[in-house]
């Protein structure tokens, strides 16, 4: 069965910004009521808010939730992870690069950078098209498979989150995003 995921990830927040950026990008979504907090044993989680249906394509979803009355909503928190990130769309092969300059993909999987930027949170990788070399993190992936960074938004078991929605919530991050969604 697995868990559909979507990943809503800030591209320009900092290692040390993450944290700050996360507790503002969370505020939001409550103060917009796309979520509200809930008390969960000793703490808080963040589940689907009274606005939730304006954040997210609800037709291709159950249509049971298309039912205005029906009190249904996406069962899982919103988790707000901090750190140095390989963000990645889901389970199946991986898809190519895409050069941040002359938009070409490669086929050449940069492995080794992946593995640089992991353990050092810096790695560039030379575009065999153009001879660019660009950070990791600005080069964008076929079918979004990858983001580099150090903060996302991950929502667990939602309906496809909107382009509008994920539009605007980079807007107030004021931030680029870049959206990741599969199973997992």
């Amino acid at each position: 069965m697995g868990t559909y995921r979507q990943t809503v990830v800030d591209l320009d927040a900092s290692a040390e910004e993450a944290v700050a950026w996360g507790r503002r990008g969370r505020s939001w979504l409550e103060e917009e009521g796309f979520l509200r907090p809930v008390p969960w044993r000793d703490g808080v989680v963040h589940l689907a808010g009274p606005r939730w249906r304006e954040a997210v394509d609800l037709a291709p979803w159950d249509s049971r939730a298309r039912i205005k009355e029906l009190e249904e909503e996406p069962g899982d928190e919103l988790r707000v992870i901090t750190g140095r990130t390989v963000f990645f769309a889901g389970s199946g092969d991986s898809t190519s690069p895409v050069c941040p300059r002359c938009r070409n993909p490669t086929s050449d999987l940069p492995g080794s950078a992946i593995d640089t930027w992991w353990a050092t949170g810096a790695a560039d990788i030379d575009c065999p098209a153009c001879a660019h070399r660009a950070p990791l993190p600005d080069w964008e992936w076929t079918n979004d498979y990858f983001a580099f960074a150090y903060l996302g938004f991950q929502f667990d078991d939602w309906p496809p989150l909107h382009p509008r929605f994920t539009a605007l919530f980079g807007q107030a991050l004021g931030h680029r995003i870049r959206v990741l969604t599969g199973k997992i």
